[in-house]
């Protein structure tokens, strides 16, 4: 994850241990105590939700992702004065704003907030990858606002055909969707301009039968060649995606492959001076 062009993943926890944090002081600085209740965390397989007693001040999170959002109170304010100067929250809601920028960093789903319990607010983070189609557009573009990642993982749960039609016009402006609004999906086109094409094309790996027959059409040409002259024949022709070591390991095993085939030798046992030549 996310480019399957490199030979290794790009590895991140389950579970940003900070962002469980901040979820979980806000239940406390942010709980309606008057009614009672609990602050619950449960764990499934792929996700954690918690939940505290209240209602969402903001309403709807759509608001609290918008830039210029300040909140009009807070529900305990002495509380959350004291946990703000112990550093336990961040102050206004810039910490929820973290959580989510933290999910999109890591190109996880961001996390969703229900409110069709009366009086309970609940949050649930995800710990997996649920559409590869939104992980590859978070790669591909990291210039996202929150905004439009929000949009995206809406579509990506099925949840498009209750964006508004303003917020639909704007992800088909980018391409980033398709479909009728009942039945949104994520578009696989990443590349929007033509330089990005241009990129997009640079990043994308032939068939190894391409590089393959390269090497073969090098030696009918030219004879022999050392391991140097096939490197300055491939490695811009290979991705730019793969570091130079990875792009070594790869005209390696391109040449094994050709030797395993019959296809080509070494004219010495001497690594040093031998020449491939075809066999």
């Amino acid at each position: 994850m996310p480019n399957q062009l490199s030979l290794f993943p790009k590895e991140t926890q389950q579970y940003d241990t900070w962002l469980l944090r901040e979820l979980l002081n806000n239940c406390i600085a942010h709980s309606n105590y008057q009614i009672g209740g609990r602050i619950y965390i449960n764990e499934e397989e792929d996700c954690i939700s918690i939940s505290n007693p209240g209602d969402f001040l903001p309403k709807k999170i759509e608001n609290v992702l918008q830039k210029t959002y300040n909140p009009p109170f807070y529900r305990n304010q002495l509380l959350a004065d004291s946990m703000v100067k112990f550093h336990m929250i961040d102050t206004a809601t810039s910490g929820i704003k973290k959580v989510y920028r933290i999910q999109k960093d890591k190109f996880f789903p961001m996390p969703d907030y229900d409110f069709r319990v009366n009086n309970q607010v609940s949050v649930k983070v995800y710990g997996k990858i649920l559409d590869d189609r939104y992980t590859y557009i978070l790669y591909n573009h990291p210039e996202f606002d929150l905004e439009t990642v929000y949009l995206l993982d809406q579509v990506q749960k099925g949840y498009g055909k209750t964006l508004s039609n303003e917020a639909i016009q704007y992800l088909r402006k980018y391409h980033l969707v398709e479909g009728r609004k009942n039945n949104l999906f994520l578009s696989a086109k990443v590349a929007q301009t033509i330089q990005e094409e241009a990129q997009y094309i640079k990043n994308k790996a032939f068939d190894d039968q391409y590089y393959r027959d390269l090497i073969v059409q090098y030696l009918k040409k030219y004879g022999k060649a050392q391991r140097k002259d096939i490197r300055k024949l491939l490695m811009d022709k290979l991705p730019d995606s793969l570091s130079d070591k990875q792009k070594e390991y790869k005209i390696g095993n391109l040449l094994s492959s050709l030797k395993r085939r019959g296809i080509i030798k070494t004219s010495s046992s001497n690594q040093q001076k031998s020449f491939w030549i075809l066999a």
